[in-house]
């Protein structure tokens, strides 16, 4: 026990000379708002005087709850994360402060560039629901600060299940992003990385029945593989992997079933449970139970190589003529749309952030480094 607190401490000591991981995490983020509120990238257009005003345009007449409500949650991550950021230098007044002028900033810019996005709507409701929410996450992170009885718990919990160090902080920050993908309405249990849409590409093969069981099921067990020795090599050996990993995929049952009944409005609450999806995860539990027991290099080799066969299968896999999609997707341009781009681009970039985090964490990992 003595022991395991040195090495904390020593890594501790290493993880306080890097960058600070709320600054990659805000700038990352920052690149996932730029990401989702750019697309589709293309029908740049010269806008007219009437748009060109938007910042003075008159209140529209009607504006829904739902509407405000995403606007707010979409900027409430990336004023936690800069007010986080900043803390460690300016400390919690002068940090939020600083946060609600940047994420204003941000939401400006945003706005501004989409003037010239024929596809997307530039509104003085959106910076200002969007500077809200900036403030909401800003005035929350003290609270999570080492310091506080909320921050003291959260680290209590996060020390007692997981290794210490900046590597696992990051791969802690990875799962949860993916957990955060699980509430996109129109992607399938586990089916991050699907590009096609994005880029316009076209299928690679036509849907069959059999096909798309295949298909359902190899996406499943390859991300539920590499998401499961991410999970149990992250744990502590005095844990239950299997807690870990039950939790962090029970978590990601309940998003879906959540997202099924109150957004896609599915027939069932368990639609997503598919029998293709179900063979994937029975799958690869067999393939974690042996491959959990290989030294930590090879674990790490194998979560990257899981990442990248999951990416691969998704895209040359058929599509799903039964999915449905909710209506909110389908009424054009709406503050739903905008939030869903969010949740969309981070499924689309999260398999090949694990990916490079696996690889960095082989690289790592590997005999003689200290």
């Amino acid at each position: 026990m003595e022991l395991q607190s040195q090495v904390d401490a020593r890594q501790a000591l290493r993880s306080s000379r890097g960058l600070h991981l709320a600054s990659i995490l805000a700038v990352a983020y920052l690149l996932v708002i730029a990401y989702a509120s750019l697309q589709p990238f293309s029908g740049w257009w010269t806008p007219p005087d009437e748009i060109r005003q938007f910042l003075t345009a008159p209140w529209p007449r009607y504006i829904t709850l739902e509407d405000v409500l995403v606007n707010i949650a979409a900027y409430v991550p990336l004023g936690f994360l800069l007010a986080r950021a900043l803390m460690r230098a300016l400390g919690n007044a002068r940090a939020v402060l600083c946060a609600l002028v940047l994420v204003a900033a941000v939401s400006l810019a945003m706005e501004t560039v989409q003037m010239f996005m024929p596809t997307r709507i530039a509104s003085n409701v959106d910076l200002v629901t969007n500077t809200i929410g900036g403030l909401i996450g800003a005035l929350s992170a003290p609270l999570f600060s080492p310091t506080r009885l909320l921050g003291m718990r959260v680290a209590r919990v996060r020390r007692a299940w997981f290794l210490y160090g900046p590597g696992s902080d990051s791969g802690l920050v990875l799962l949860s992003l993916w957990l955060a993908t699980q509430i996109h309405p129109t992607m399938q249990l586990f089916g991050t990385g699907y590009l096609r849409n994005t880029f316009e590409l076209p299928p690679w093969v036509m849907h069959t029945p059999p096909l798309l069981l295949v298909s359902e099921a190899a996406v499943a067990c390859f991300n539920v593989l590499g998401l499961g020795l991410v999970a149990v090599t992250l744990a502590r050996p005095s844990v239950s992997r299997g807690a870990v990993l039950g939790a962090v995929l029970g978590s990601a049952f309940v998003a879906k079933t959540l997202v099924a009944v109150a957004v896609a409005k599915s027939a069932g609450p368990l639609a997503w449970l598919t029998p293709g999806v179900a063979i994937g995860i029975v799958a690869a539990a067999v393939l974690l139970y042996g491959l959990a027991r290989l030294p930590q290099r090879a674990r790490w080799i194998a979560a990257a190589t899981s990442f990248v066969a999951a990416i691969v299968a998704i895209n040359i896999g058929p599509d799903n003529p039964y999915q449905t999609i909710p209506p909110q997707l389908l009424a054009g341009p709406t503050h739903f749309l905008s939030f869903s781009g969010i949740v969309r681009a981070v499924s689309e970039l999260w398999p090949f952030l694990a990916v490079a985090y696996a690889i960095e964490q082989a690289y790592r990992a590997r005999p003689g480094r200290v």
